[in-house]
Parts: C-alpha cells; structure tokens; sequence
C-alpha cells in the first residue's frame, strides 16, 4: 500500500515537473518558442542601407575607372591636381598666376568615343569643376596649359586620347569636389560625377 502511493506520488511529481517545463518554454501565441518583438532585431538586409549610384554626387567615379558618358563616350579620370600652378607657369612663361584666393585645379582624363560615327571631346562633352560650395566653375580661366584636351582632334570608334582640363576656382571650395562631365548636346540627362580633389 506505501509502495503504491509512492509510486503515485512520484508519477505526479513528473506531470507536475513536466507541464511546469513546457510552460516556462511556451510563448503567448501557443507556439511553444520564445519570440523576440520585431522592433529588436532587423534583418541583415534590411540594416544594410542602399549605396548611391556609382556617378552620382553622394558616390562619385574614383580615379582610374572608366565610365560610360551618354551613349556616345567612355570616360576616366587618371588624376587630380589640386594646385597646379607651378605646372602651369613652366608650360609658358605669359601664363599668370590665379587670382588671390584662387588655385588652379588640373585633371587629366582618357576619352573613348564609343558611337557610331565620329566625336571630338572638347565638342561633344562639357566638363566643370563643383566646388563644396555648391558652386560649378568652367574651364578654360588657366592659361596655356599641358597638353589640353582641347588639342584632341575628331575621333572615330574605337579612338582613346588624354588630355588636361583646368579650371580656377576658390581655395576654399577645392577640396571635397567633384568634376561633372556629360554629354553637350544630348537630350537625356547623361552627367556623371567624377571624385574631385580631396
């Protein structure tokens, strides 16, 4: 008689202790699993946010890649100068200094034409430096410079060239810029920002 209530009370004891247990691991939903509210944890992707366009203002082309320009030209930025007047004075000895609270900022750049028929760089792209200041300055204010893409001739499929723009824009505005170059004469929006001096 002892041994069975024993038994009994023991085989109540493992109810008891087991539908404790599976109370303590079940949620409110009736799932049997802990959740975590959806304000505390986000997915990777949705964490991550997404990176502006390579191009574009807020992520401009870096040096040495090569970009398409309109449907027409391939572009690359090969470098920067971010005072190039010492550059600029040994290419001809007229050439004057910038203006007091000016440099002259000098970027070299390969272009491909890549349309059907014929293109000439100085012609057919427009290239302007934005200062941080929200301001764009045009080429053109440097003197005789080396090697001018001005000086690049008409080219045909498949043609590539280097040449030097410069322009003259404020000390102050130099550095964190970008070089906006597209397409002159095309209908559609083909600006493309390049990394100016940093």
């Amino acid at each position: 008689m002892v041994r069975k209530r024993r038994l009994t009370s023991i085989v109540a004891l493992l109810v008891l202790a087991g539908a404790l247990a599976t109370g303590c691991g079940s949620s409110s939903d009736g799932s049997g699993t802990n959740t975590v509210s959806s304000g505390s944890s986000q997915s990777s992707s949705e964490q991550k946010q997404e990176e502006p366009a390579l191009g574009t203002r807020q992520n401009p082309v870096p040096i040495g890649t090569e970009v398409e320009v309109g449907p027409n030209w391939h572009v690359q930025l090969l470098e920067v100068n971010p005072d190039a007047w010492s550059v600029i004075q040994s290419e001809n000895m007229f050439n004057t200094p910038p203006e007091e609270g000016k440099q002259y900022v000098m970027a070299k750049f390969k272009f491909s034409y890549a349309g059907a028929e014929s293109g000439t760089p100085w012609v057919d792209l427009s290239l302007r430096y934005l200062g941080n200041d929200g301001n764009t300055y045009s080429s053109g204010d440097c003197g005789v410079i080396p090697q001018p893409y001005t000086d690049i001739g008409e080219q045909f499929p498949g043609a590539s060239a280097e040449g030097n723009v410069c322009w003259a824009v404020p000390s102050s505005a130099i550095s964190g810029g970008s070089i906006i170059v597209e397409e002159t004469f095309s209908f559609e929006d083909t600006r493309v920002f390049f990394a100016g001096a940093q």
